[in-house]
């Protein structure tokens, strides 16, 4: 079929003429629109640190285009998004002859173990006994823990404290009440044997909003162990039983109290090979609390 250039011509002139004079705004509009659909997927990242930088503490802001400037928006080559601020390093432990190294975050629980600075009175939370420590003082030598929480030994050279710690929204912490080593100042982590039970006592987990059984009561025994004891076993005259955790030449155990007083209860150290090293049956009156000679 032959073309009529003349004819195609006409039709383009009268195209031309109905079509209106492209805006200059609107054009620069459409290439900043093409230019930050380029950009969006790199933003919906950006978006997405945000929220996990505000989950986990402190953000650093830097670069952030201002959403009025567009053309800042569109041409910023080097925009960065999101600094995150790194979290302060956590204090190491210095070392304490005869204690277990801690990590950093085992000796920050130690310091949160006793908000005032150092074991306290029985009776007062807030009553710091000076002659008992400061928390620094004091090493995480132990821990046992269950499905509703942990109870932790913390020792310095002459004694320890019980730590068990509250849970977010649900309970409040034990005090750090201290004992001297064997029940007997002026305390010595030396001890004949292959077993020494330091305590035989309870730790509460005070609820926010207690259940109808009541606010859990643990039966907890804890002590020192050489280092060759491999195992402890412990078991309570009403028939409970559980093993200890045993760290480093220390331990722990704790089972809830079922009972409406503290039964006597043994221990018992095994080897490696599964046998007995030492025993000690029938223990009871290894309470929490230091009698010192000016009281």
């Amino acid at each position: 079929m032959a073309v009529d250039e003349r004819t195609i011509a006409e039709g383009l002139r009268r195209m031309a003429a109905r079509a209106e004079t492209p805006d200059a705004a609107d054009l620069a509009a459409s290439v900043l629109r093409s230019t930050v659909r380029r950009r969006r997927t790199g933003w919906a990242v950006t978006a997405a640190t945000v929220a996990a930088a505000v989950a986990v503490g402190a953000v650093a802001v830097t670069n952030l285009p201002d959403p009025a400037d567009r053309t800042s928006a569109a041409v910023e080559p080097t925009f960065t998004g999101l600094t995150v601020a790194p979290s302060p390093a956590l204090p190491a432990a210095p070392p304490i002859e005869g204690l277990p190294a801690n990590t950093p975050e085992q000796y920050k629980q130690v310091r949160d173990c006793m908000p005032e600075g150092g074991p306290v009175h029985n009776m007062d939370p807030e009553l710091r006994i000076s002659r008992h420590g400061v928390a620094e003082d004091f090493r995480l030598l132990a821990e046992f823990r269950d499905d509703l929480g942990a109870t932790r030994l913390m020792g310095s050279r002459k004694g320890f404290v019980l730590c068990t710690p509250g849970v977010l929204d649900v309970s409040y912490p034990e005090r750090p009440v201290f004992t001297y080593w064997a029940q007997e100042m002026p305390g010595s982590l030396a001890f004949p044997g292959a077993l020494m039970v330091d305590v035989a006592d309870t730790q509460m987990q005070s609820e926010v909003n207690p259940g109808t059984d009541g606010d859990p009561v643990f039966m907890v025994v804890a002590g020192r162990v050489r280092q060759d004891v491999a195992r402890v076993a412990l078991a309570w005259a009403n028939g409970q039983k559980t093993d200890a955790t045993v760290t480093g030449g220390f331990f722990i155990g704790r089972a809830r109290m079922r009972t409406d007083r503290l039964p006597k209860v043994s221990v018992t150290a095994y080897g490696r090979d599964g046998q007995v090293l030492d025993a000690q049956k029938g223990l009871e009156g290894l309470v929490l609390g230091a009698r010192d000679a000016d009281d």
